[in-house]
Order: structure tokens, then C-alpha cells, then sequence
């Protein structure tokens, strides 16, 4: 059990250094400034609006996906798309998503919307490549 934590530890530390220097690197070519860690800037009163109903949605799928796997179905027949992981993911997507269209219209900075699309698109490609190889193999 302890090799499992060192790896889940190494693995996490490292695709946080990965995700760091993307955004570094990224920032640097578009230009873009740094914003602060952990607070959500909202553009506009009607993004902040939208951002609240995905959210809640969300919310929403997540919850009853989870019980609908869980007491219906059970653990052997589970509807993959009612998966909280899938719906996690698809949160961030669409929410990102609605965050770049702002941006491309509200910003100051043209390239704030590339660099949003960008950090999606590296988020996606590397779950998808962690997912389909089975984090290659680490923790089997």
C-alpha cells in the first residue's frame, strides 16, 4: 500500500511541474499575464451568471449520475457517461469553453482566449493519453 502513495505522490508532483511549465512556456509565447492561483475572474455579470448555471448543473449530473450507478444499476452495470470522472471533465470543458468565448470578446488581452484554449486542449490530451495507456502502466 505505501508503494501505491509514492507513486500517486511522484506521479501528481510531476504532472503538476508538467502543467506549471506548460503555462509558463504558453504565457511567455502569447504573452499573457499571470493570474492569481485558486480565484475564478469572472468578465462580466452575464459570464459570472452562465459560470453559476454550469456549476450547478453540474453539480446536479454529478449527484444523480452518482446515485443513479450506484442504487440502480450497481457497481457491475455502470453507465459511463453518468461517471463522475466523465462529468468532471466535461464541466471543465464546457466551462473553459465559455471562459474563452468571453474572453475573446471582453479581454484587454487578445491572447488571453488562446491561452485558455491551449490549457484546455493540454488538459485534454493528457487525461485522454493518462486514461487510454492506464497512467502508463505506473500503478498496475
Amino acid at each position: 500500500m505505501d508503494a501505491f502513495w509514492i507513486k500517486a505522490f511522484l506521479f501528481l508532483a510531476i504532472y503538476g511541474l508538467l502543467i506549471f511549465l506548460f503555462n509558463a512556456g504558453m504565457r511567455k509565447v502569447l504573452n499573457v499575464k499571470r493570474k492569481k492561483v485558486f480565484s475564478y475572474h469572472h468578465l462580466s455579470e452575464k459570464h459570472k451568471k452562465i459560470d453559476w448555471t454550469i456549476r450547478i448543473i453540474a453539480a446536479i449530473f454529478i449527484i444523480v449520475g452518482g446515485f443513479y450507478n450506484t442504487f440502480t444499476l450497481g457497481p457491475e452495470r455502470k453507465v459511463w457517461y453518468l461517471e463522475s470522472y466523465v462529468l468532471l471533465f466535461a464541466f471543465v470543458s464546457v466551462s473553459e469553453s465559455v471562459r474563452a468565448a468571453f474572453e475573446k470578446r471582453l479581454s484587454d488581452n487578445p491572447n488571453d482566449y488562446k491561452f485558455t484554449l491551449s490549457q484546455l486542449a493540454f488538459l485534454t490530451v493528457t487525461l485522454l493519453l493518462f486514461y487510454t495507456t492506464e497512467f502508463f502502466g505506473i500503478f498496475t
